[in-house]
């Protein structure tokens, strides 16, 4: 993504995102990063995911959010962003399109699914 030239952000729950990140040397990888400290409502209010829009100078109809939990989806969704759900198709019906796994991410694939929206 960041070949591509595109901003990344990470919009966690947890309220030890940064201490995560940092252990697993992985910082420098986001942008911007929402944890649940910043916001006053979670999943599947849209707040986060607004919120990390707005802090990368990203209007919501141009991010892609990714997530793994319905609730979270539904926060992409609520937020007017593309959803990339990770899992199972049949658990996260409401994104816009869903891999089985990170291994399976494409940049091109999502891309044009997004444009056909």
């Amino acid at each position: 993504m960041r070949a591509a030239g595109l901003k990344i952000g990470l919009a966690s729950v947890s309220k030890n995102a940064f201490a995560v990140l940092e252990r697993l040397g992985i910082t420098e990888r986001f942008d911007y990063v929402v944890d649940a400290a910043l916001v006053a409502r979670g999943k599947p209010d849209p707040e986060i995911f607004l919120t990390a829009a707005r802090e990368l100078g990203v209007a919501p109809h141009d991010c892609l959010g990714v997530e793994d939990a319905v609730a979270g989806v539904a926060a992409i969704k609520a937020a007017g962003m593309f959803a990339l759900g990770v899992g199972l198709a049949e658990v996260l019906r409401q994104a816009d399109l869903v891999i089985s796994g990170l291994d399976r991410f494409d940049l091109n694939a999502v891309s044009m699914n997004a444009v056909t929206q």
